[in-house]
């Protein structure tokens, strides 16, 4: 038998305790240890009620609509590659059944890996090959085409802009992610609203 982390244990509670109970789940987490990849398994009654969600770029020339279950795997993504692609330390992101998928828009695609870029030393999530199509006008990246799962759509979480949106399951490339990402909730920042922050702003004035 395996010896964990208390700190793998830690994250794989939590993310127990806020999945979906209707969803069928399987968590993954990356550690640069002896244990690596290990999975646990989550599994429970499939997700059957059909909603729809629509995703968007800012300027809301390319947009995607989705009809259909919940997606089993909603993925948050500490990969070199997400980060570069968001701008930030992770990404969400979800795998949306194509047939199930209605996409208006034009797009500019951009395909990993490819020739003409630089070799990348490390791991990521689109290491298996990935086109990603982001927006002409205002350079979202909505959606991407997953070569090994060629009936899958991957989209940005962040793009459907709702907060009600079921919570990844899968943690993945934590041996890729910035320290103070893992627990969020410990930070010592200032938490404000945006009204909050506007009447802060006015006071000083």
């Amino acid at each position: 038998m395996k010896t964990y982390t208390y700190t793998t244990w830690f994250i794989g509670i939590i993310l127990l305790v806020t999945i979906d109970c209707n969803s069928q789940t399987t968590i993954t987490v990356d550690k640069p240890t002896s244990d690596k990849n290990h999975i646990i398994d989550v599994t429970s009654a499939p997700d059957t009620i059909v909603r729809t969600h629509k995703a968007s770029c800012r300027c809301g020339e390319l947009s995607i609509t989705y009809n259909g279950p919940t997606p089993k795997r909603r993925t948050l993504c500490h990969c070199n590659s997400c980060q570069m692609r968001t701008g930030s330390a992770f990404s969400i992101q979800g795998r949306f059944p194509k047939n199930n998928l209605k996409i208006e828009g034009k797009s500019t695609a951009w395909r990993f890996p490819n020739e003409k870029g630089q070799e990348a030393n490390y791991r990521s999530c689109d290491s298996g090959g990935a086109t990603f199509h982001f927006c002409p006008t205002c350079g979202t990246t909505v959606y991407w085409e997953i070569d090994a799962a060629p009936d899958i759509i991957g989209i940005a979480l962040g793009t459907l802009t709702d907060p009600s949106f079921p919570a990844p399951v899968i943690s993945g490339f934590e041996a890729y992610g910035h320290p103070w990402a893992m627990q969020p909730a410990e930070l010592k920042i200032i938490r404000l609203e945006y009204d909050e922050l506007e009447e802060k702003l006015e006071s000083k004035d």
